[in-house]
């Protein structure tokens, strides 16, 4: 019996994962796809059944809350710092400080990553992250084809793309539609193939969705697959990791012929996964947004109920024993303030209804059912930006906000620690990588990182005319160093503060490079690591010059450096305020005082 194909197997897995569901509790069965759709359309403000056409109230609950935890969650790029502990090295810190944040930040769009991966988290329960070609990008859920609904990353991973023509072809830059990368077909090829609709997300229904131009539907697998889908070989038992790109055009008989684009093996860890709040034997963690489930659904029922009741409520139905009343009287079609006629002896009277005390029913579930998703949403009425009660303290009001964020505070720290990882196993070696090559990029230098640079330089200036000085058999004096270092930075001086920072092709060859990555404080307390520090030079901070002396001993300017470093700060920053100023001269005859020594303020006496 021959193995299916690929394309074969594709269709009915996508077609399986949008039905089947598993069991995550004895009385709790899930499908991952169902999850993503309902929350995707009722954070939307639309009905995932039913009709939608603006004639059933739709009180939307969870985009206001869920706007409030895109803000309180928030990490941005400037969030970020990096140090490095050993000292050696703190000149590549500065070196990769200065080109993230002038060039790579800049080039890589890091803050609109950082917003993708928080809303994806808070509103599904997850965020699914890929290494890109040029930084990590976050892969929607809506995207994926299938997975594993119990593992997300467990099992092979599909995800469903169109594509225009151009933007296909440009995929030929990562090697998709070569012969070489196993393609079956060309790109240009494939685009003369393509169609004008495109299928809805999924496959349940037949429906397709008329676009202007032409496009191409792609599946991108990515996991553990049989050899056979690789070689060609039937081979359905052995296993590898891969990468299968796979596409679907019709042909003139109307059938859907798949054809591939790019498949190869591949042992580097392409995606990556986050969940604030995992939920045991299921894809997905649990979120916000189905935390807001049931708030906004029982909203919109009670909502559309209310809504008969008012329409109920501006009915005024009457009653007579007048059998002749309606033909001599038409209610409905009389003027305001008409008399009409009773038969001697008849009556007319208007038909009690609940209607109205119904509807203050109606409100008051509502507004519980809100309140209910204030409290999951920790979304207090202060951090809405509502005022609170009367009679509630400032203090009071300010604990309620501190008490709001806390939760919120865990998952923003939660999360960093996952950007860390995105760091330190993606960016950071790509920014590296960069640098390492003989990278050069133009960079706003200030006054003090200048003058830190000219130092750096200067010494290592110095010390290349000293190595051949001595291979010449010649001695330099400390004085001709100093002299050197002088010249050198005066020099360097007069080139401005746009600096063109280039970095040698192997100039940081052997250097193993440990750089520690502090993301909104999570990673590290280094505030109160540096405050503990800083306690230590709080008598200094009062005598300058004194200060200047203290930086002259190896020891205590070791430690200020830390400081900063812990800090997240640049030591270029400080330079001038660490280096001693020369003494000014003195008229002759007149002797020079020694410095005086330095002693640490006494408390004041207890009364």
């Amino acid at each position: 019996m021959m193995a299916p194909s690929i394309y074969d197997w594709v269709k009915s897995e996508e077609s399986r994962f949008e039905t089947d569901e598993i069991q995550v509790g004895d009385n709790w069965h899930w499908n991952f796809r169902k999850h993503v759709q309902l929350i995707f359309h009722l954070k939307n403000g639309v009905f995932y059944t039913g009709e939608n056409n603006w004639l059933r109230a739709f009180k939307q609950v969870m985009r206001p809350l869920l706007r409030l935890s895109y803000w309180t969650e928030d990490l941005e790029v400037k969030d970020v710092s990096f140090f490095i502990e050993n000292t050696d090295n703190r000149v590549l810190s500065f070196l990769v400080k200065k080109y993230h944040d002038e060039v790579y930040v800049r080039e890589h769009d890091l803050d609109t990553l950082f917003d993708e991966i928080t809303e994806s988290d808070i509103d599904y329960g997850g965020a699914l992250v890929q290494k890109g070609k040029k930084r990590p990008e976050l892969l929607p859920l809506n995207a994926v084809a299938f997975c594993d609904q119990t593992d997300l990353l467990g099992g092979p991973v599909a995800f469903k793309h169109y594509f225009a023509p151009d933007k296909l072809k440009q995929m030929s830059k990562v090697g998709w539609g070569k012969p070489e990368n196993g393609a079956t077909i060309s790109l240009e090829e494939l685009c003369t193939l393509a169609t004008m609709d495109k299928d809805p997300v999924g496959t349940l229904n037949d429906a397709k969705n008329k676009v202007p131009g032409k496009t191409i539907e792609v599946y991108v697998v990515i996991g553990n697959l049989p050899d056979h889908y690789l070689k060609d070989n039937d081979d359905m038992e052995y296993t590898c990791p891969q990468v299968q790109v796979i596409a679907y055009y019709t042909d003139k008989h109307k059938r859907r012929q798949g054809v591939t684009l790019y498949r190869r093996e591949d042992y580097g860890e392409r995606l990556k996964f986050h969940a604030s709040e995992k939920v045991y034997n299921r894809a997905l963690g649990y979120s916000d947004g189905e935390a807001f489930l049931h708030p906004q659904i029982w909203s919109n029922f009670l909502e559309i109920h209310k809504m008969q009741m008012l329409e109920a409520g501006a009915k005024v139905p009457l009653w007579t024993d007048d059998e002749s009343f309606t033909n001599k009287n038409a209610i409905v079609d009389g003027e305001n303030l008409q008399v009409h006629t009773l038969t001697e002896g008849r009556t007319i009277g208007q038909v009690p209804t609940a209607a109205t005390a119904n509807i203050q029913l109606y409100q008051n579930a509502i507004d519980t059912w809100f309140e209910h998703s204030q409290l999951i949403g920790a979304a207090f009425d202060p951090i809405l930006g509502k005022e609170q009660s009367s009679g509630t303290t400032f203090r009071g009001q300010e604990r309620t906000v501190a008490q709001g964020r806390g939760w919120h505070d865990r998952r923003r720290g939660q999360r960093a620690k996952f950007i860390e990882e995105l760091y330190r196993d993606w960016i950071i070696p790509d920014i590296v990588k960069e640098i390492t090559r003989g990278t050069a990029f133009m960079a706003t230098l200030t006054t003090e990182e200048l003058t830190w640079i000219a130092d750096q330089l200067s010494t290592n200036h110095a010390n290349e005319k000293i190595k051949r000085s001595l291979l010449e058999g010649k001695v330099v004096t400390r004085e001709e160093q100093e002299v050197l270092k002088q010249t050198f930075k005066e020099t360097f001086a007069k080139g401005g503060n746009k600096r063109l920072i280039e970095i040698l092709k192997g100039e940081f060859d052997g250097i193993e490079i440990k750089m520690g990555i502090n993301i909104a404080g999570k990673q590290k307390d280094l505030v109160n690591l540096s405050d503990k520090l800083l306690s230590i030079f709080q008598f200094v901070f009062a005598n300058p010059a004194g200060f200047q002396q203290a930086m002259q001993m190896p020891a205590l300017a070791k430690a200020f450096q830390d400081i900063l470093e812990y800090s997240g700060l640049n030591q270029a920053d400080f330079m001038s305020l660490m280096m001693a100023e020369k003494p000014l001269a003195l008229p002759q005859g007149q002797p020079m005082q020694p410095p005086q020594p330095m002693t640490l303020a006494k408390a004041p006496a207890e009364a």
